[in-house]
């Protein structure tokens, strides 16, 4: 018997499986991500040590891989069997991408810099290399190379002009400037050990005293402010963007003639595995400080 549904085509309904951990990715990434970040915040605030931070980064690394291989996996069921869920899975595979890129980025720069903690300039090599082997290493691996190496520079300027300019660029930079010493540095413990066994009587004019709120106005208004020199060595403190780890570095400026020869030094102060940052430092305030000195002209003095 012919029926009126006979001529119809034929359709129907058809169930599609759905992918049982599609959101499994996605949530293992975005909790490693937040948890990165809040490892990274919790150490700047100085509520973690450095020991609990890696504990915290090996776990984001591992939950981060998981997550990676849980979305290749997803991807791959999608692709080949058409179970629904691919929108989380291809989240989650993205996510755990951005996780991994930190990790990434790190072995990059520790394949590509020396295994050390410290950074130079050549002027500075046997100060630096003695420096740096003797730095202590207390959250990462002890320096087992040797350090970096980065050209100095050579102003056919004076030195007290070269220190106006490394003072500007120290303050862009941020750098905490611990010491300044003027002149010879040997020459000027010496002549302070002299004046400290010095107990006769002077016979010059009795000086009219300050006020102290005027000399605490002058420290105030410029405490880098020194007097004319053909040698300063300044010591400060450099912090990376990210950590905010400390590294101990040292500008000497040295007038010989009509030139002025300027060389850095940089020590990572708790860490033996810098990834290159101390030669970044330097590399940033050279460029800065030719910068500052543009008019004159610069050779390396490598």
């Amino acid at each position: 018997m012919n029926s009126i549904y006979g001529r119809l085509p034929v359709s129907g309904h058809y169930l599609q499986k759905r992918l049982r951990f599609a959101g499994l990715a996605r949530g293992l990434a975005a909790f490693a991500i937040a948890l990165m970040v809040a490892a990274v915040v919790f150490y700047r605030l100085g509520w973690i040590v450095p020991q609990a931070l890696i504990g915290l980064l090996l776990l984001v690394g591992g939950l981060s891989a998981l997550a990676l291989v849980v979305a290749c996996y997803g991807l791959l069921r999608v692709w080949f069997t058409g179970v629904r869920g691919g929108h989380k899975v291809f989240a989650g595979f993205v996510l755990s991408l951005i996780a991994l890129s930190p990790f990434a980025t790190g072995a990059y720069l520790a394949r590509v810099n020396p295994q050390a903690n410290a950074a130079f300039t050549d002027g500075f090599a046997p100060e630096a290399t003695a420096a740096s082997s003797t730095a202590p290493a207390s959250a990462f691996a002890a320096p087992t190379e040797m350090p970096s190496v980065v050209p100095g520079r050579r102003y056919l300027a004076d030195a007290p002009r070269v220190y106006q300019a490394a003072r500007t660029v120290l303050a862009d930079h941020g750098w905490t400037v611990e010491d300044v010493i003027v002149g010879d540095p040997a020459l000027a413990g010496a002549e302070a050990e002299r004046q400290s066994d010095d107990l006769g009587v002077s016979t010059g004019a009795v000086p009219l005293p300050t006020p102290r709120a005027g000399i605490d106005a002058m420290v105030a208004d410029d405490g880098l402010d020194r007097p004319d020199s053909d040698q300063y060595r300044v010591a400060a403190v450099a912090r990376d963007r990210v950590f905010a780890l400390p590294s101990d570095v040292t500008i000497r400026l040295v007038q010989e003639g009509g030139e002025t020869f300027v060389d850095l030094r940089a020590v990572s102060r708790a860490t033996g595995l810098d990834l290159g940052q101390n030669r970044r430092f330097i590399e940033a305030f050279l460029a800065d400080l030719d910068l500052a000195m543009s008019g004159l002209e610069t050779i390396d003095a490598g």
